[in-house]
């Protein structure tokens, strides 16, 4: 009598993945259902920032029915004697995917993940990483790693040439358990590198930038313990540490503003020596104004210039646009900003597991001085100093952790939207060999605000204040002198 269990197993799995076609055909019209938008779908379903474009979703539905109809024909025997065996591997990849999948939403689930009080994090417990499981052993056994296999269409008992797994050499079900155990293991090693893996914390480092006139400083408030430098005398000025960097990346702009300024350079929550007193501080533009607020509220500075570098030109941004009345001037050096898609290397991050892999993988010294060559025009400008200064405050955890935190949770879409009405005078530089921020996105920003001074400087990347000191101070000071 003919096993039923293979073409019931086959059937489902095949209206499981032809379902999931569907929904995807359906969010390429632009459907969100069942969320708001299509960034907000993107975090619920996946638990990070992809596109849901056509581009993107009509392949992906393309490739759900194709191995819904493969795992179909395979459950039920069909196919010739050349096409069996291609059925048999679209099934094990079938199997090999679904149970990766559950493998890491199973590491999730157990607390591998940030943030579990998202949708998705009650999604991938409840519902994701079940059904991946649970389908995925289907498939496997579909694909005869394991069970009675599948008989061709017409094929009775154990001696006939189709015969499944009972009727098969022990090298070929060996072969497709080795096949089904290899991407398990390498799953497994990312895991680790991911969330087990302590690539260690620099401590004790002393830097010599950290001058006796411009020496830490640290001011509580209970949100954090903000680290912070202040030189001069004079109107004040502000400026938010560049991105992933600290203090430290000003110094040249502080040694030239601090003649005619009080100057503050400050690190955000997730920055050179800034330690979060609150646990569940939330890594997005309201998080970090909000943390901006506060440092300024316990300086007891009402109103100030406000600079910044990269993300934080864009926090600077986004500061100014939700407290008009305490910023009277902008100085933003190549910022984010724009809804604009990130280079590879920072959208990867936004990716669950992913994100934390390229992280820990990327805080060795190598790492560093690759990235500062990456920023930097001036190779000549990459000293031991320059890469401890970078690399050292980086390995700290919190810091790490707020990189993909904070690629994941920034929403540069609210900054772009309320451009036009962002009142303050702006001075917007770029570097013309930008790698990180193409400097075409500086045109965008000059017609977008209404008071905006832009000026592209040749041979300069990204880093401007390291890369481009001189140049960068002079403007600086002359935007800032008539305040």
């Amino acid at each position: 009598m003919r096993n039923s269990g293979p073409p019931r197993t086959a059937v489902a799995l095949a209206a499981l993945l032809a379902g999931d076609a569907l929904l995807h055909l359906a969010w390429a019209t632009g459907l969100t259902w069942p969320a708001p938008d299509a960034r907000a779908l993107s975090i619920a379903v996946l638990g990070g920032v992809v596109p849901f474009t056509p581009r993107v979703l009509l392949p992906l539905a393309a490739l759900l029915l194709a191995t819904a109809a493969a795992v179909l024909a395979r459950g039920l025997g069909l196919g010739g004697r050349r096409l069996r065996p291609v059925l048999g591997a679209v099934t094990l990849a079938v199997a090999a995917g679904l149970l990766v999948r559950g493998l890491v939403g199973a590491a999730w689930a157990c607390g591998a993940g940030d943030e579990p009080g998202r949708a998705f994090h009650w999604l991938n417990l409840l519902l994701y990483t079940p059904l991946c499981l649970t389908a995925g052993a289907g498939a496997a056994r579909l694909a005869g790693v394991w069970g009675t296999g599948v008989r061709p269409a017409g094929a009775s008992g154990a001696g006939s040439p189709g015969a499944g797994v009972r009727g098969a050499p022990r090298r070929r079900v060996w072969i497709r358990r080795t096949a089904l155990a290899l991407p398990l293991a390498l799953a497994g090693t990312a895991l680790y590198g991911a969330y087990a893996y302590d690539p260690g914390e620099q401590h004790g480092y002393r830097s010599p930038y950290l001058t006796a006139a411009a020496g830490s400083r640290y001011l509580d408030t209970p949100l954090a313990r903000f680290h912070y430098v202040r030189q001069g005398t004079g109107s004040p000025v502000v400026l938010l540490s560049p991105g992933a960097s600290w203090t430290f990346a000003w110094h040249h702009q502080v040694d030239a503003l601090s003649r005619t300024h009080t100057v503050y350079v400050v690190d955000l929550p997730g920055q050179g020596f800034t330690r979060l007193h609150e646990q569940h501080f939330n890594w997005d533009l309201d998080g970090m104004t909000g943390a901006l607020d506060g440092f300024l509220d316990a300086l007891g500075l009402p109103r100030t210039a406000l600079g910044g570098n990269s993300w934080s030109g864009g926090w600077a941004l986004a500061y100014a646009q939700r407290h008009p009345g305490r910023i009277s001037r902008l100085v933003l050096l190549a910022p984010s900003g724009l809804d604009e898609r990130d280079p590879m290397t920072w959208e990867a991050l936004k990716l669950p597991a992913v994100g934390e892999l390229l992280v820990n993988a990327g805080s060795g010294r190598s790492a560093a001085e690759a990235s500062l060559r990456r920023l930097l025009v001036h190779d000549e400008l990459i000293t031991d100093d320059l890469v401890d200064a970078v690399w050292a405050p980086g390995t700290l955890d919190a810091n790490r952790r707020a990189v993909y935190r904070l690629e994941r949770g920034l929403d540069w879409r609210e900054t772009e939207a309320v451009l036009p009405r962002t009142r303050q005078p702006v001075l917007v530089v770029w570097g013309r060999q930008d790698s990180v921020l193409p400097v075409a996105q500086a045109r965008r920003f000059g017609a977008l605000l209404p008071d905006a001074t832009v000026r592209e400087l040749d041979g300069c990347g990204h880093a401007l204040t390291l890369d481009c000191a001189d140049r960068v101070s002079t403007l600086m000071e002359e935007f800032l002198r008539d305040r």
